[in-house]
């Protein structure tokens, strides 16, 4: 009989694989350390959209996970590693996920809402 692993599915842009690779295997987190970090991630990603500015209302929960995706995956995983997957740190990444959104719009103007 096979074992089952409940690894955690991280949802990686392609332009990141290296980097989370090299984040995982840096911070060699054990099994649990590692669920706990993914937990920790989505739950913050959840807590930071929905105390998201103003500007960035018209996005969904879902597009706001992409954007965080797409530009820092690597960063905010490094983190919640860092952190140990610990809910009660909780905030610490939802800074720090505000800050990466808001560092990638000084580059890209926000999504306008659609009529």
């Amino acid at each position: 009989m096979s074992a089952h692993y409940s690894t955690p599915v991280i949802n990686t842009p392609e332009h990141h694989l290296g980097a989370m690779a090299l984040v995982i295997l840096t911070r060699s987190p054990d099994d649990a350390t590692l669920r706990a970090a993914a937990r920790l991630v989505d739950r913050a990603a959840i807590a930071a959209w929905a105390l998201r500015p103003d500007h960035l209302s018209t996005l969904r929960q879902q597009q706001y996970r992409q954007l965080l995706d797409y530009a820092a995956a690597p960063q905010v995983l490094d983190l919640a590693l860092y952190l140990g997957g610990e809910t009660k740190r909780i905030r610490v990444l939802m800074d720090h996920i505000a800050r990466e959104i808001a560092e990638l719009l000084i580059h890209y103007t926000p999504p306008k809402a659609q009529d």
